[in-house]
């Protein structure tokens, strides 16, 4: 037989070297020593482990993992404090009665809504624009905080204490008449453009009263109330908690940064915007609404809880069913 060498060019100088071979022509091979490793291992992407991991350890002895409670949909797992946590914001649950979002606004009477408007829209019913959490919504409004709460030394107390933060520049509430006057502490710091509608309390010019805020600024009104309200521009300010009138003045309202301050609330005793449904057709809706400010794009509608009682005739008002589910048989009219 003729003898044959296995061999190899050594890559450090390019030298043929003979290769290890056993009897049958097989390569020779040295089992690799893995040397422990000391230190924690960063691992990018993926990894990949055929056979037993040793010593490790889980969150518990069955493997399992013990999830965070209370997931929602789009949640991602992840760490948070020290622990496993649902990360992302949940979704706002959607509001009892909010259909929409509007899609298109005719001031001549006409509302478009995109998707489906609920069978519960019929003519006669009334629905009005709110956020898509469903609070009351009104472009060119801030309704954030109830204004009116804070009052003092008004003429004619809380009755109408709210008049001067219900949406409408054309009613006033009127503080105590003397020096010292009256007027609002607000529950919270007001910050930016300032502007304050005010008048005499007499009907024509003649008298004044002055309109200060709790930094000192001050501004001087004579017009009166029959020659519409006076614009005070107090500029940009800044912390402001409150604003006192004198002598009787009327505040008719107040902005801040071009929105006008209004008392929030539930619908349908806070100030809102509303529509009065005469008919539908397809996704459009035909009626009129209670102001003259304008619905928004984007914006949602909804149809109010009904907390008025639902008489039921039947030929002499023999049962009447409430929105609490009382039922109070054999009334009759008188």
């Amino acid at each position: 037989m003729i003898d044959v060498r296995l061999t190899a060019t050594n890559p450090e100088d390019s030298t043929l070297v003979p290769v290890p071979c056993n009897s049958r022509g097989e390569l020779l091979t040295v089992a690799p020593k893995i040397e422990a490793i000391p230190n924690d291992v960063d691992i990018q992407g993926d990894l990949t482990v055929a056979g037993t991991i040793n010593g490790a350890v889980f969150p518990d002895s069955s493997g399992g993992i013990d999830l965070p409670p209370d997931p929602y949909e789009g949640a991602l797992l992840g760490w948070l404090n020290g622990g496993l946590a649902w990360i992302g914001t949940p979704p706002i649950p959607v509001p009892p009665g909010r259909f929409g979002p509007i899609t298109a606004w005719d001031p001549e009477g006409r509302l478009v809504v995109e998707g489906e408007i609920p069978e519960q829209i019929k003519q006669g019913v009334y629905i009005y624009q709110c956020n898509e959490d469903g609070s009351i919504y009104v472009e060119g409004w801030d309704n954030s905080q109830k204004w009116s709460t804070g009052y003092f030394d008004l003429a004619y107390g809380a009755e109408y204490a709210s008049v001067a933060f219900n949406g409408k520049l054309t009613d006033y509430s009127q503080v105590a008449d003397t020096s010292d006057g009256g007027g609002y502490n607000f529950p919270g710091t007001l910050n930016g453009s300032l502007i304050v509608y005010t008048t005499t309390k007499t009907p024509t010019s003649g008298s004044s009263t002055t309109v200060t805020l709790s930094n000192g600024m001050n501004q001087v009104a004579n017009r009166g109330y029959t020659q519409d309200y006076e614009i005070l521009d107090f500029g940009n300010v800044t912390n402001i908690t409150s604003i006192k009138l004198s002598n009787g003045g009327l505040l008719w309202g107040v902005s801040l940064n071009g929105d006008l301050l209004v008392d929030d609330g539930e619908y349908p005793t806070a100030p809102n915007l509303n529509f009065r449904v005469q008919s539908v057709i397809g996704q459009a809706m035909i009626g009129s609404s209670n102001r003259t400010e304008n619905f928004t794009v984007g914006k949602y509608l909804r149809i109010p809880e009904q907390n008025v009682a639902r008489w039921l005739y039947d030929g002499n008002l023999t049962k009447v069913i409430t929105s609490t589910g009382i039922d109070i048989s054999r009334l009759t009219e008188n």
